[in-house]
């Protein structure tokens, strides 16, 4: 099963409910979660306290809703290639970490100054 690759060990910490009505969610066209890739199937939203993640309903057995506040996001460290900017980090999980790549400009502007990013 493909959350078994990412999704499944940050549910491990941060799995939630349910998203609030109030947050606001973008589709992500491409999303790196450990070594699962997820192309237009995750949705985020982002709130002073950190990132939400869901994903459509038919792939929601396996990946429960999650929240990630900002302070378990490691450096945000940017890679350009031809004319496509994708951005990788390390969110940690309390003991070990999972890689979250993504390529969304939208995500990366909303991200905090609290943490750091390497352009």
């Amino acid at each position: 099963m493909v959350s078994r690759m990412g999704w499944h060990r940050l549910a491990k910490q941060y799995a939630v409910e349910t998203v609030p009505a109030t947050v606001e969610r973008t589709l992500l066209a491409h999303v790196r979660i450990g070594l699962a890739n997820y192309k237009n199937s995750v949705r985020a939203g982002a709130t002073s306290q950190g990132l939400w993640l869901t994903t459509w309903k038919i792939f929601f057995l396996g990946h429960p809703p999650l929240f990630v506040p900002w302070a378990a996001f490691g450096p945000i460290r940017a890679q350009k290639f031809l004319w496509v900017t994708s951005y990788s980090t390390d969110i940690d999980c309390g003991g070990y970490s999972v890689r979250f790549m993504f390529s969304s400009d939208w995500l990366r502007q909303t991200i905090p100054a609290s943490v750091p990013v390497q352009e």
